[in-house]
């Protein structure tokens, strides 16, 4: 790797921990935990009846750590679980828990759009089009690597 790419890495890297840490702290401040405010999010932005897969998917977040967050929110009165039609378990917002995301997501979306709106809309489409070219080239990059077994050598 040279230099450029090395030193180019480094500052991408820094900068996806940057923002991981501004959620984070957000989330704390909110009074929730990580996962809980990425499903709430996720919730607010898929809209009531998504399925735990959805949430996954959204979220980023793995089965076993949607599935323990959404019993948490179920015992604190923010989510209802409903079976529809046969098709599986469905969630829902309770009252509290539509309140819950407008004191708590709303604002966040708002200042997520906000800090959009300080870019220009060439900017904007610029840092989307860039992020989504370097997200493909990363793929392909971790598509190309051995498998292994166990983590072996």
């Amino acid at each position: 790797m040279d230099a450029r790419n090395a030193r180019a890495n480094r500052e991408y890297n820094n900068l996806y921990r940057l923002s991981n840490e501004l959620y984070h702290n957000v989330a704390v401040r909110m009074g929730l935990s990580d996962s809980a405010f990425d499903i709430l999010y996720a919730l607010d932005d898929l809209g009531d009846g998504c399925s735990q897969k959805e949430v996954c998917v959204a979220s980023g977040l793995s089965k076993q750590t949607v599935n323990s967050s959404v019993h948490q929110l179920v015992r604190s009165g923010a989510l209802e679980l409903r079976t529809e039609g046969g098709r599986g378990t469905h969630l829902h917002l309770t009252k509290a828990g539509h309140a819950l995301v407008a004191r708590c997501i709303h604002p966040v979306v708002k200042a997520e759009e906000a800090a959009f709106g300080a870019l220009t809309p060439k900017e904007c489409d610029t840092l989307l089009c860039l992020s989504r070219r370097y997200l493909d080239a990363f793929r392909s990059e971790l598509e190309a690597l051995p498998t292994t077994k166990g983590g072996e050598a």
